[in-house]
C-alpha cells in the first residue's frame, strides 16, 4: 500500500516537473532537496533518483520543443562530444567524494554551481543583449557542456542550468530554443549518469519504494513534462522563463545554504 507521505512526495515532484519543463532545466536543482529532505534518501540516492526524474523531463520537454522546432541539434552535436563524458567522471567523483569525504563536499560544489548560474543569468538579464548566430564560440561551448556533464553526473541536477547558460551566452541560441537545446542535450547525456551511479552502487533505497510507486512516477513526470512545455508556447513570455528559472534556482540556492549553515 502507497504511504500518503510518498504520494506528497510524487505530487511536489510533478509540481516541479511542470515549473521545470518550460525553461530547460530538468529540475535536479530541487529534485535533490526533495528527495534527500523530505523522502528522507541519503544524498547519494537522492542523486540517482532526481537523474531519473530529471531523464523524464528532459525526454518529455524535449519532444515538445522538437515539435515547435526549437531544438538546435547542430549545438546537441558539438555539446556531447564532450559532457558525455565528463557525465561519467561526475557520477564516479560524487560517488568517492560521498563515501570517502563527505556528501557535505558535494554541496559545496552545488552551492557554488547554483551561484553561478543564478549570477549569469541575472548579469545577461540586466545587459539586455540580443543574440545572433554569429554568437556562436563553440570552443567555450564545449568546455561549458563538458562542465555542465560534470555536475550531472556529480549532483544528479541534468546539467541544464549550465546548459542553458551557455546556449545563451555562448550558443548563440534565444530564450526558447536555449531551453529546448537543453533538454534535448540533457536526454542523451542524462542515461550515462545514471548508468554510471546504478553500476557502481546499486539503486540503494530507490529499491525499498513500491512498485506501482516506481513506475507511475516516471511516466507522470514524462507526460507532464510534455504538456507543460507544450502549454508554456502559449501562454508564457520569454521573460516569464527567464523569472521562473532565476526562482527555481533561487529556491534551491537558498535550500543548501540553510542546510550548510547548520553543519
Amino acid at each position: 500500500m502507497v504511504e500518503l507521505g510518498s504520494l506528497g512526495v510524487v505530487a511536489l515532484l510533478l509540481i516541479v516537473v511542470v515549473l521545470f519543463s518550460p525553461i530547460g532545466l530538468g529540475g535536479g536543482l530541487l529534485y535533490v532537496p526533495i528527495l534527500h529532505y523530505l523522502a528522507g534518501l541519503p544524498f547519494e540516492t537522492a542523486i540517482l533518483g532526481s537523474l531519473v526524474m530529471v531523464l523524464c523531463t528532459a525526454l518529455g520537454s524535449a519532444q515538445a520543443h522538437r515539435s515547435e522546432q526549437l531544438v538546435s541539434m547542430d549545438r546537441v552535436k558539438v555539446a556531447v562530444i564532450t559532457a558525455l563524458p565528463a557525465a561519467s567522471i561526475g557520477a564516479l567523483a560524487s560517488i568517492w567524494a560521498i563515501e570517502q569525504v563527505s556528501d557535505v563536499t558535494v554541496k559545496v560544489i552545488a552551492l557554488c554551481l547554483t551561484s553561478w548560474v543564478l549570477y549569469q543569468t541575472i548579469r545577461r538579464m540586466r545587459s539586455e543583449v540580443t543574440v545572433t548566430e554569429g554568437d556562436f564560440q563553440p570552443n567555450v561551448y564545449r568546455i561549458g557542456t563538458g562542465v555542465g556533464g560534470l555536475a550531472c553526473g556529480m549532483l544528479g541536477i541534468g546539467g541544464g542550468a549550465i546548459y542553458v547558460t551557455m546556449n545563451r551566452g555562448w550558443g548563440g541560441l534565444g530564450v526558447r530554443q536555449a531551453a529546448g537545446t537543453s533538454f534535448a542535450i540533457a536526454s542523451i547525456v542524462v542515461p550515462i549518469a545514471i548508468a554510471t551511479h546504478s553500476i557502481a552502487r546499486g539503486w540503494g533505497e530507490l529499491a525499498d519504494f513500491s512498485t506501482p510507486l516506481l513506475i507511475a512516477t516516471p511516466l507522470l513526470a514524462l507526460g507532464s513534462a510534455y504538456m507543460g512545455g507544450r502549454l508554456s508556447f502559449r501562454n508564457l513570455p520569454a521573460s516569464a522563463i527567464t523569472w521562473i528559472f532565476i526562482t527555481m534556482v533561487s529556491m534551491s540556492l537558498l535550500r543548501y545554504l540553510t542546510d550548510l549553515a547548520t553543519i
